[in-house]
């Protein structure tokens, strides 16, 4: 089964780090013809640090998926992560906030950084896409005797 991920969110954290990298880059290249000030070397490893963590932001953020399987689901948010079994899983919500969300049969709601309002039409076919899977995944109930 396919995973579903944001495509903006992933675009805009490819074209940060890549900006990020360059930018240092360049900052490195012209510290030396700084007038007043000259790069120590702390300077240079403080400057480092401070992209790399940026840069371990961004991957973060490149990393949101909701993964599908036979058994359940696996989503990966910035820090969180959760596995659900089919059975866990009531429904899907897209309603005014910036994330899809799972109802969970233990009355959690869960946010879906995966499927993001800023992707416009392509976030709406996720959302009906995840909806349709929980369906086609979900308990069917037994026909009533008439």
């Amino acid at each position: 089964m396919t995973p579903f991920r944001p495509r903006l969110a992933r675009i805009v954290s490819v074209v940060l780090a890549i900006a990020l990298i360059i930018g240092t880059g360049a900052l490195f290249a012209v510290s030396p013809s700084f007038g007043m000030y000259e790069f120590t070397t702390w300077d240079y490893v403080g400057t480092i640090v401070f992209v790399a963590l940026l840069l371990g932001l961004l991957w973060i953020q490149y990393q949101v998926r909701l993964v599908p399987s036979e058994d359940g689901i696996y989503i990966k948010n910035l820090f969180l992560s959760h596995r659900l079994t089919w059975n866990e899983i009531i429904g899907v919500d897209f309603g005014q906030g910036p994330w899809a969300r799972i109802d969970t049969v233990m009355g959690d709601t869960i946010n879906i950084m995966a499927i993001q309002s800023a992707d416009g039409e392509y976030a709406k076919r996720e959302a009906v896409r995840l909806a349709t899977l929980i369906d086609n995944h979900s308990p069917q109930e037994p026909p009533t005797p008439a």
